[in-house]
Order: C-alpha cells, then structure tokens, then sequence
C-alpha cells in the first residue's frame, strides 16, 4: 500500500476499496455540481501574510465551545449513511473524534442508533436534527437525544427537499440498496467491501426505525418537513436545554435571524455542494457574517476543507469551529476508524505547521490581516 501521507491519499484508496454506488454518494454534489468545485476552489484564492521572527515556541490548538474546551478547533459533522463505508461507521467517528479531543455530531439518518452511541464512554456527542413533517415525531426525537445525554442539538436548515444529485439518481441509491445487475457487477469488483457488508449488513436508517417504526419506507423529500420556519426553530429550542445551533445558514440576513431567534451557534454551510448548485461558498460568506453577528454567536463554517491550511484560513476569516464533512469519511472508507484517527492527526500536524510558519502561536492571534484574497472575484 502506498504511503498515505495527505487527505487526498486516504480519498483515493476510498475510491478503489468502495464501489460506486457509496463512493458517489460520499463524493458528488447537485448538478453541474459548480458549488461543489467552488467549495475547494476558494480556498486556493486565499494567501498568507506570513509574520517572522516571532519568538514562539510551540502552538495552541485548543479552543472553547459552548464552555468546553477542545483539543483542537475542529467537529466531525453529520454525515448520514456511515456504515455504507464501514461497518458501524458511526462508532468509528465518535471513537476517532473522542481520541482526537473533539466533538462528534450523530447525524439523524445514521447506520447506529442514538442510544447506541450513547453508550460509548467519552465521546462529546452533539445531535444533527432534521425537522420531520409530523411535528410531534420531531418532538419525539429529540425528547430521546435529550434523554440519552447528548450536549448539544444542531438543526439543518438547507434541505427543504433534496437536492438533484445526479450520481446517486443514476445509482438508484437508497435503503436499502436496489439489487440490479450494475450494482452486483460493481459490488463483485470490491470484494472486501462486500464481504464487511455480507458479514455485518447493509446500513440501516436506525433512528428514523427508531421513531417510525422498523422497516419504514424513507422518502426524504415526503417525511422532511418542506414548510421549516423561524416559527419552528422556536419551538425546537424551546425544548432543548442545551447548546442550540443552526446548520446551512448561507446569508447575511439570516445569520442576523437566526442570532435574533436566541440561537447559540451557526454553521456556514452550502451542504457539502450537494444542495442548491450555485450557490456561494462558506468562506465567502465568512467574513461579513462574522462581523455581523460574531459577537452574539458562535459562527462556524464547512465545505472543502482538505488541508490544516484550509481550517487556519477559516479560522483567520472568523470562524471559531470548522466542521469536517467528507475529510474524514475519505479515512473511513480507507481504513475504518484507524484512517479517520490519522486523517485528524495529518490536519493537526499541518495546523500546527502552518501556524509556525505564519507566526501565529495561538488560534486568538488568527486575524483577517493573516490572509488576503486574490484572484477572480475577490
């Protein structure tokens, strides 16, 4: 095997060890997927302006969220359907994101249920919540994330019906999987992929079993709730106690909405490109919401982060968090928790470089003067 020493090593032996139809739908965006390219893109337009001879001996990653205090500035985010790359992927992220010192965000439609993770001693576990249509099972749902001890709720906010994401239509991908002749071929090409699922299963939708009932059929688009409304986000964080924040915030306006709902924390979030194609990236964003409403709310930010220089830009932008999507799914499905561990372990040594060679000792000295935009649109 080759050595894998970035991000883009472990994405590449994901590609060979998973079949399409889970690659495609850990990888692709909506449409021309313009958003998508734009998400890495940006970041390539962002330089330093590096400072020398500084005097530092060491950098500070640690950062403080909601009160606590984490080893490094960064949460592995929501992503549904983890044990399509690996078996009880959802384990393997809290587990990794525990070793890391970091939070761990279960995602609605995960493979393992809450209560499941829940038993998985010091992990921080947040919650990602989509508003179902039946407000009560919404109510429900949450009810049980509060009952089995999780500290913080994240609502999504950017899925009033699914984006068109070609790869995954052309798939037919879904729970559970379509058996068709494309599907057996390509599942036949990987056979250690097929075996961990032969052995272990197929993914299920454990917590959607969980409040409808096993084996219900999963129509996103029908059991989402498509009329989500400030009204709603009121009444969600009228029954949760802790932390509350809102993911898929992409305008100034709303950030200020969101900061008057009584909100503790945004994400920034295009959703990975795989919702509204055109839409503008996280970090163009940034700067302007920061300044906004940075001093009433925690405002963090996701998409396209692939290098520790990305998260030190972000952070030089005004996010206090960045949130990994794909970048640690790439580890998962490469090597299972071990390549989730050492994918953080590559954006901590290259944080930790950059910063140096920045002259920047600790994550408050990150400022806007560190970086400067160039290029097309800047």
């Amino acid at each position: 095997m080759r050595k894998l020493i970035n991000v883009f090593d472990y994405r590449e032996l994901a590609r060979k060890r998973l079949p399409s139809i889970a690659f495609d739908y850990m990888e692709r965006g909506a449409e021309d997927e313009v958003t998508l390219k734009r998400n890495r893109e940006i970041f390539a337009r962002i330089t330093y302006r590096p400072r020398v001879l500084t005097g530092f001996a060491s950098v500070d990653l640690t950062r403080t969220l909601f009160g606590r205090t984490y080893k490094l500035p960064l949460v592995i985010g929501a992503t549904g359907f983890a044990g399509l790359f690996w078996p009880d992927g959802d384990k393997a992220m809290a587990l990794a994101a525990s070793a890391a010192g970091i939070p761990y965000v279960l995602p609605t439609l995960s493979s393992m249920t809450l209560d499941e993770i829940a038993t998985i001693p010091d992990v921080e576990r947040w919650f990602q919540l989509y508003a179902f249509q039946d407000d009560s099972k919404t109510d429900e749902l949450v009810a049980a994330v509060r009952s089995a001890g999780y500290t913080t709720l994240v609502l999504t906010v950017d899925t009033a019906v699914s984006g068109k994401r070609e790869a995954t239509i052309r798939h037919g991908s879904n729970v559970p999987m379509p058996i068709t002749l494309p599907f057996l071929l390509d599942v036949l090409a990987h056979p250690h992929w097929a075996w961990q699922m032969l052995r272990h299963g197929p993914p299920r939708l454990a917590n959607v079993d969980k409040i409808f009932g096993k084996g219900t059929a999963f129509f996103p688009d029908q059991m989402f709730k498509r009329t989500l409304s400030w009204e709603d986000v009121v009444r969600i964080r009228g029954n949760w106690p802790g932390p509350f924040i809102l993911k898929g915030i992409q305008s100034v306006e709303d950030a200020r909405m969101a900061s008057y709902a009584g909100v503790h924390g945004i994400v920034i979030s295009n959703h990975g490109g795989r919702q509204l194609d055109g839409s503008p990236s996280a970090i163009e964003l940034l700067p302007q919401i920061a300044e906004t409403v940075g001093k009433d709310i925690t405002v963090m930010v996701d998409g396209g982060v692939q290098r520790g220089g990305d998260i030190v830009k972000a952070l030089a932008l005004g996010a206090e968090a960045v949130w990994l999507g794909r970048t640690p799914l790439y580890g998962l499905g490469a090597r299972g928790g071990a390549g989730v561990t050492e994918i953080l372990n590559i954006l901590r040594q290259e944080m930790e470089s950059t910063m140096t060679l920045l002259g920047v000792g600790r994550l408050s000295a990150l400022q806007p003067d560190c970086v400067q935009m160039t290029g097309a649109g800047s």
